[in-house]
């Protein structure tokens, strides 16, 4: 039978002197910020009155936690280059030559293991220090255990030796293991089962946080030219050969926000010469297919756009895009459906992603038609009627009305803010279109509806974005 290297941790023993932690760093020179190792303290409990006296009933206790070498890695499943590999005694290692430094491994990881190395551009973590095992030594962090709570080795062993044969089911504020099934055994803390109780502090947390905007603005970016093709092609349907003039602005644009789109996205890479590594874990990593049909939808849009009107490549390709943004947009949800982050991992992410592309989509091309198509006056008219009736009835108005009853606080009132303020603009629109109707068409204000809402939008998108990228209502610690 293969050995599974593995972590014991004994949170009752642990006196949260730190000691691993710094060994951990000195042992792999890292430099302030960066832990591959981190000791976090646990705390709860309040004050409570009987009578006239006061009892409390807090408590306290500690975990040391590192990466745990995962059955399951989901680091390792969703690597787009392939820079993560398990050794055959079960230890995960990232190879720093292939790594991107995307930082992809690090938000999927319930453990906060990956960490940045910012001088290097690439991603770094507990290694199990395998040259020390490799040579008959201990792991840096459990030799300088004052207390032994720490110990290393075979998971079975492990667990049989420390009479935890049976590992809990869930241990909050540690991530379910059956997500990944890490090899930790865990002796638990007394006061454990506490940790879901209200107001309970994890300190520190983890630092997360996104390093640059340039992930926001490919979304966005990509969510429009994704909204384009389908608008787009909704209104080649409807109008055929009198779409031309459309034509002639539209694919040259949802071409040219793909490409810009691409080029932000590899902004936020620590080692943007490896990014041709990028399509090598298609099997297992949703980035990597993401990628890819990024490349495919990008590529139909060029083709759609060459200035070969009666060319049945150019029409072809120009049909083509619509089932290519579709798949982007599939794509581009597996990214964000993790297991490891539930409030992502489920059916609306995909709904979200296609109403945005649709709202981003058709209000820019309203103003496309109102600033570059050659129509007659009543035609465009109809347009900008029938784009407004969909982003803002058929689409913005149902979709910001459902997210405003599914987004609760701890005490169920309706956290509005910038998605309620979005619900009230789209519920005035919808009057404006309602008592309005083709009268208002007739001047310039559907070109400032359609600029207004997608500005709206736009801001709404990049503080969705930024709670995904930045870290934020994640399992784990």
């Amino acid at each position: 039978m293969s050995t599974r290297q593995s972590f014991y941790f004994d949170a009752s023993a642990c006196s949260g002197c730190k000691a691993c932690q710094v060994a951990c760093k000195d042992r792999h020179g890292l430099e302030v910020g960066r832990l591959w190792r981190r000791v976090s303290e646990v705390t709860g409990g309040s004050w409570q009155q009987e009578g006239s006296a006061w009892h409390n009933n807090i408590f306290a206790y500690h975990l040391s936690v590192s990466c745990n070498h995962c059955e399951k890695a989901i680091c390792l499943e969703g690597c787009p280059a392939q820079a993560i590999s398990r050794r055959d005694d079960g230890i995960v290692l990232i190879n720093a030559e292939h790594c991107l430094g995307c930082g992809y491994c690090s938000w999927v990881c319930p453990y906060s293991a990956p960490q940045y190395q910012p001088d290097r551009g690439v991603m770094t973590k507990c290694t199990l220090c395998v040259e020390d095992l490799d040579r008959g030594n201990e792991p840096a962090c459990v030799a300088a255990c004052p207390v032994r709570a720490l110990d290393f080795g075979d998971f079975s062993e492990l667990a049989q030796g420390h009479g935890f044969v049976d590992q809990p089911a869930e241990l909050p504020p540690l991530p379910n293991p059956r997500l990944t099934e890490p090899s930790l055994v865990l002796a638990p803390h007394a006061d454990a089962h506490r940790s879901t109780e209200p107001d309970v502090v994890l300190t520190p947390r983890p630092a997360r946080g996104l390093r640059e905007m340039s992930l926001v603005a490919f979304t966005l970016l990509s969510q429009m030219a994704a909204g384009l093709a389908l608008v787009g092609g909704g209104l080649r349907v409807w109008l055929g050969p009198e779409m031309a003039s459309v034509d002639a602005v539209l694919w040259p644009l949802t071409a040219a926000l793909m490409a810009l789109a691409m080029i932000v996205s590899t902004l936020h890479l620590g080692k943007p010469s490896n990014a041709r590594r990028a399509l090598l874990n298609l099997s297992t990593s949703w980035l990597s297919r993401e990628i890819l049909l990024a490349s495919l939808f990008f590529g139909t849009t060029i083709l759609a756009g060459l200035p070969l009107s009666s060319h049945w490549l150019s029409g072809a390709a120009s049909w083509l895009t619509i089932p290519m943004a579709f798949a982007y947009l599939w794509g581009m949800a597996g990214v964000y459906r993790q297991r490891t982050v539930p409030v992502w991992n489920r059916a609306s992410t995909l709904w979200s992603f296609l109403v945005s592309a649709l709202l981003l989509g058709g209000l820019g091309l309203n103003a496309l038609v109102w600033g570059f198509a050659h129509f007659e006056e009543g035609l465009v008219q109809s347009i900008s009627i029938w784009l407004l009736s969909l982003c803002v009835v058929g689409v913005g108005v149902p979709w910001y009305w459902w997210l405003m009853r599914e987004v609760r606080d701890t005490e169920g009132r309706s956290e509005l803010g910038l998605s309620g303020a979005m619900g009230i603009a789209f519920g005035l629109g919808f009057l404006v279109l309602l008592v309005g109707g083709p009268d208002l068409m007739a001047g310039s204000l559907a070109l400032w509806m359609s600029w207004g809402l997608l500005i709206l939008v736009g801001a709404d998108q990049v503080k969705q974005r930024r709670r995904y990228y930045g870290g934020y209502e994640r399992v784990g610690v």
